[in-house]
């Protein structure tokens, strides 16, 4: 389900950062707990950051819609830097954490449903993009444990596994 919409959702270019994190931070229309414009369900709730500019986005197209450039994937040589954020809790996590236990999950064709707009969720989508179902999300299930913060447990949504290339050199 889609977040009500609130006053307290910011758009920040390059070079500015969101001041509300302790990381840099830029996206479009971002919430406090790190949800966009694109991405704007209850488990969209993590920033990842990109080699290319050292700063952290809720999605590849916050980067795209922000920024100047081509976006660079975090390097596989430093998988032990931190390189995802926590919305929930601010947890900062590295790669290699935030990707634990994600090779042994299901094949991208099975983890993520298409949302109207394609491959991106709209705005008000009453569905996750993992294609769960309401009474799943309330009961808590997840497909996988690496997709909960290890520090609070807040879920993640588990349909990004389907293009985590293009946040980490896999």
């Amino acid at each position: 389900m889609a977040t009500p919409p609130t006053d307290d959702r910011r758009t920040t270019t390059a070079p500015a950062t969101d001041d509300r994190f302790a990381v840099p931070l830029r996206g479009v229309a971002v919430d406090p707990e790190t949800r966009c414009a694109h991405w704007d369900t209850a488990v969209d709730v993590v920033a990842l950051r990109l080699s290319c500019c050292e700063t952290y986005y809720p999605c590849d197209a916050c980067h795209d819609a922000v920024t100047g450039h081509a976006a660079e994937p975090w390097p596989r040589d430093r998988f032990d830097e931190p390189a995802a954020l926590c919305g929930a809790c601010g947890a900062t996590l590295s790669a290699r954490e935030y990707l634990d236990g994600d090779s042994e999950g299901p094949s991208p064709s099975d983890s993520e449903g298409p949302s109207p707009s394609g491959n991106r969720a709209s705005p008000g989508d009453s569905r996750t993009q993992s294609g769960d179902s309401e009474a799943q999300r309330a009961a808590g299930s997840r497909a996988k444990p690496d997709d909960a913060c290890p520090r609070c447990d807040a879920g993640f949504n588990p349909g990004c596994r389907a293009h985590r290339d293009r946040y980490f050199e896999v």
